[in-house]
């Protein structure tokens, strides 16, 4: 879950999901609009120019340790 503008509202109706995202994200925090922007700046420099065919995964570890299907 990352905190924007559009999913403030969650976080505002009460304690509860806050601590329930906190809970469920390996680095215990949801992240934030401006985390997704600085991963997207980083591909969109020269740095990252042999950056190719990678999926970046901005998600506090979520992918990495579960598991799904």
């Amino acid at each position: 879950m990352v905190r924007t503008p559009g999913t403030e509202a969650y976080f505002a109706a009460g304690p509860g999901f806050a601590e329930l995202v906190a809970h469920s994200t390996p680095l215990g925090q949801p992240g934030l609009g401006t985390e997704v922007a600085e991963a997207a700046a980083w591909l969109l420099n020269d740095r990252a120019s042999y950056v190719a065919g990678v999926t970046l995964l901005v998600d506090g570890g979520i992918t990495a340790t579960r598991r799904f299907g």
